[in-house]
Parts: structure tokens; sequence; C-alpha cells
């Protein structure tokens, strides 16, 4: 169980991560929910009866938007955008309008917390995903297993059908329904995204998301950041899921992971791929996971891609979730400056292992800071 105050921390971290000097303004909604959230004291003692992998202050905020969006409480529902519709300008309003919300539903939003899981599908950091295969796969066209821990309803196992805008470098299918678009930070420049032939892709998830059930996809539409741009990219890899449906098997990742990487073609090589899911494993599980991967490749190559925050969660996170060195600058940063994820690479062959810190990046995939000099 997490304690009120980690929960308070953990709000108050996502806040500051959508709440830069810089940030747009339609981002100013999320940031000041997850205010709210923080200073709830009613609520947070309702969610420290949680267990702390049910991600407390991140289902709150599914919960509350899922409220709004399902029962269309004037004026409140008119600040949460839906796919296709324009965002409302954010205003001094919305602060009162949603902590009254939360307290006169604090039962039901309590209750929608005790029955469901955190389901994000930001589909922008799969722009960090592919930047990180781009990076690390082996040259020439040979094809590759992709394998996608957490996958939810399978959005991040369609990187090779969505077009890349990093920067002012444009990359992918041109007929790509979908553009993911990255501003560019810092000295250094990613790699060009080129992807090798995905030959096998399989999602695993504890709890996979039916992408053709209105109910499923109301969820993940309050999972999503209320952010009008968010809902758009949501709405679109949906279709696109729809379109291709992908290999989902449910079950724990370390239970499920050796039986599809022993399935495989043999000799092909597998990039095993997480975003936002090895942050909520305890250390020992994360720990399997790397144990499993290293047996693994004694019979092919296996790459882990990580886009995890900083553990713990919140302003004390110090530690990548692959335990890769980092610099003692981006820990202060992450400390107190608000969470951002960090993109690492642990290559596996032969049962030994080569880590590689890549890339810092926002919550949301909305910025990229390239970190490896190569």
């Amino acid at each position: 169980m997490s304690s009120v105050d980690e929960i308070r921390a953990q709000a108050v971290g996502v806040a500051a991560a959508w709440s830069a000097e810089d940030a747009p303004d339609s981002w100013r909604l999320t940031a000041e929910l997850f205010r709210v959230i923080a200073a709830h004291e009613p609520l947070l003692r309702r969610l420290a009866s949680l267990p702390s992998d049910r991600l407390p202050a991140l289902l709150a905020s599914a919960a509350v938007s899922f409220l709004v969006r399902r029962d269309k409480p004037e004026p409140l529902a008119a600040y949460f955008p839906r796919p296709g519709a324009p965002q409302l300008p954010f205003d001094d309003a919305f602060r009162p309008a949603v902590t009254a919300f939360i307290s006169d539903r604090l039962d039901e939003v309590a209750a929608q917390c005790a029955r469901r899981r955190y389901q994000m599908n930001e589909v922008a950091r799969y722009t960090q995903i592919a930047l990180g295969i781009a990076a690390t796969a082996r040259s020439g066209a040979e094809p590759v297993g992709l394998v996608d821990l957490g996958t939810g309803a399978g959005l991040g196992l369609q990187l090779d059908r969505y077009r890349y805008l990093v920067g002012d470098r444009q990359s992918g299918p041109r007929t790509a329904a979908e553009c993911l678009s990255c501003e560019v930070r810092g000295p250094l420049e990613p790699p060009p995204i080129e992807l090798p032939p995905i030959a096998d892709r399989v999602g695993i998830d504890a709890a996979p998301v039916n992408a053709q059930e209105p109910a499923a996809r109301s969820w993940l539409e309050a999972c999503a950041p209320a952010e009008a741009s968010a809902q758009a990219r949501l709405a679109a890899a949906i279709e696109l899921t729809l379109r291709y449906p992908p290999e989902i098997l449910s079950g724990d990742v370390t239970r499920v992971l050796p039986g599809v990487l022993d399935r495989l073609a043999p000799g092909r090589e597998v990039i095993v791929t997480d975003a936002y899911l090895a942050v909520f494993l305890p250390p020992e599980r994360r720990a399997e996971l790397a144990s499993i991967m290293a047996d693994a490749s004694r019979r092919r190559l296996v790459t882990w891609l990580s886009l995890d925050p900083l553990v713990p969660v919140g302003p004390a996170g110090r530690r990548s979730v692959q335990d890769l060195k980092l610099p003692s600058s981006l820990i202060r940063d992450y400390q107190q400056r608000g969470i951002f994820a960090v993109l690492g690479a642990l290559a596996f062959d032969q049962g030994q292992v080569r880590g590689r810190l890549l890339a810092r990046a926002h919550p949301s995939g909305q910025w990229v800071e390239w970190l490896d000099a190569g």
C-alpha cells in the first residue's frame, strides 16, 4: 500500500511535469487536476487503501475524467476535450469545479479506482520507443520480433505503421493515418527512425483492453491526458489497431514472456519494449525480467527498451528501472522539476548484458532530449 504522503508526492510530481514554464496552455488542465488530487485529503485517504502498483494518483485522475465524460456535469464537462473536438480555454473556474465534483462524488470516484486498473496508452511515447529501436537494432534488413509489455490495447505494436516527425525530420510510411510529433531538446540529434521489418508482434498485459468494446474505449480515453491532441492521437491509434489487430496475451509479464521468447523463430532478434510498465514493478520482479531476457539471449539477441520514470516514482526518484548509471544532474532535475521518463536499452547477447542510457523524455512524449553520444 502507498501512504497518503507518497500518493500526494506522485500527484505533485506529475503536475510539475505538465506545468513547465514553456508548457502550452492545453497542458494546464492535466497539471491542475493532479494538484487538486494532491490537495484533496479525503480522496488521498481513500486512495491509500489501494496497492501501490495500481498507481493511485493516476488512477484517481482517470476515474474523475471517466465520470465527468460519462455524466457530463456542467460547467466541468466542457473542460474535458473529446476526440476530434476543440479544447475549451482553461481558466480559474476549473479548480473549484473539479474539487467540488470530487467531494460530491467521492464514493463513486473511490469505487471506480477500486474496480479498475490504470491503462494510459499515450501514443506519443512510441516516438521515443521507435528512436530506441533505431539506435540499437542491428543494421540491415533482417526481420525482428517485437514484444510489448503492459501493452493494454496493443497500440505499441504498430510502430512501423505510424509516421514520425522528430524535430524537423520525418520518417515512416507517407500514407500513415497517424503522425506522431516530438520536439527535440538539447545539443545532440537523435538518430533517424529507420525500423527493421517486424516479423512477429506480441503484446502481454495483466488486463488486456479490447478496443472494439465501447466501454473499454471510454476507459482508455479517461486514462489519456485531458488534452485535445492526446485524445486525437488515441482515437487514430485505436482505429489503426482495429484494422491490424495484434496478438495480445493475458497474464503476468514474468510468467508469459519466457514462452513468447521461446516460440519465435530460432536466432531471430527480439526487441522487448515497455513504456511505463517496469517502473511500477517491485525491484525483484524487474530483476526477474532481466534474468528471463538474459537466459533467452543464449539462443537469440534480445534488447530491452524501457521508457520509464526513475524509481521510486515521485520526487525521491533516483534510479533507472534497468539500473543504468545516471548523471547526477539528471537525478537532480528529476527530483526538483518533476517526473520525466528515461529511455534505456539493455542488450542481452549470449548471457552477457550491455546497457545504454539513450534519452529522457516528457511523460506524454512531447519532447525528447537525446543523451547517447554513440
